[in-house]
């Protein structure tokens, strides 16, 4: 079992090296798109089912009820920031723009990297059952948007049920629970998309992070930034004691209420014609400061 600081380290240097990548020409910004693609839709959905097929089910009934602490934290985030900048008296669109990356963290695609390298598969199955949170709240999000700005919630819940790692959760928690057997040849498969997600997931972030542009909204994007870096691991820290968690679950609960802000919602703020340069400056400088502040979070607590 990694460091903390050893972890992140590692995961920020493969960020790095996508970012290095773009600049000599080697990789393009548009890659970004081919590459989360190839995670979405193939290694992120075999890291989640072979993580789930592989764990003893009596763990997984253990911690089913993690993504409450998610549910929880992200409710609370997005309502206080909704009266932070209601108070303040921004445009709707603008307002939601920030609501959303305040509102759900990246547990997928950051967390479960992060949990992997400090924890293995006893935290990273944990993450994923916290990822759980994180669907829930895109629909949520996304019949919100719907009312406000117009949409179709059926094209949502398409979309919702069309996630790839959400029939990886179903497939693996029904084929642990029947004990299905996938064969050897089917297992090492798996298992080698499984080991192409994280460094697929931090080579990808480091493509997409742009640093131009930063410093514009610098006092709307630090609202964010706080809220998300510092308010949820605190509130996660009071739900997690308060409902009883200990030991791991608690230890993983903390990282992912941690995380920065959602790459995810960006999609979110673009579809619904936001003001998605704010939402997409709070996922580049809330990423950069989690290397300060999760490692800080843990040794406190």
């Amino acid at each position: 079992m990694a460091s903390v600081e050893t972890t992140i380290i590692a995961i920020f240097s493969m960020v790095f090296l996508g970012y290095i990548l773009k600049k000599i020409d080697l990789l393009k910004e548009t890659d970004v798109d081919t590459l989360n693609k190839i995670v979405i839709n193939v290694t992120l959905p075999a890291m989640v089912f072979i993580t789930i097929y592989n764990t003893n089910f009596l763990i997984l009934q253990h911690i089913a009820t993690l993504p409450l602490i998610g549910i929880i934290v992200s409710v609370f985030c997005g309502i206080f920031m909704y009266s932070v900048f209601t108070l303040k008296k921004y445009s709707e669109k603008k307002k939601w723009a920030l609501i959303l990356p305040a509102s759900v963290g990246n547990t997928g695609f950051f967390g479960f990297p992060l949990t992997f390298g400090i924890f293995g598969n006893e935290g990273l199955i944990r993450a994923i059952f916290y990822d759980i949170s994180t669907l829930i709240m895109f629909l949520s999000l996304s019949a919100i948007l719907m009312f406000k700005f117009g949409g179709n919630i059926k094209d949502s819940l398409k979309s919702l049920f069309k996630f790839p790692s959400l029939w990886a959760i179903v497939l693996g928690i029904l084929f642990n629970f029947l004990n299905v057997p996938i064969g050897e040849i089917l297992d090492i498969s798996i298992n080698y998309l499984s080991a192409a997600t994280i460094p697929l997931i931090m080579i990808s972030l480091g493509l997409s992070i742009e640093f131009k542009g930063i410093k514009n909204d610098i006092k709307s994007t630090s609202w964010v930034v706080f809220t998300k870096l510092i308010v949820s691991p605190v509130l996660a820290i009071f739900a997690l004691k308060f409902l009883g968690f200990s030991t791991l679950n608690y230890s993983i609960g903390i990282i992912e209420a941690s995380m920065p802000c959602s790459m995810l919602m960006l999609v979110l703020s673009i579809e619904h014609d936001l003001d998605f340069k704010l939402t997409a400056n709070c996922i580049a400088i809330s990423t950069i400061f989690t290397l300060v502040t999760i490692p800080t979070l843990l040794k406190i607590c």
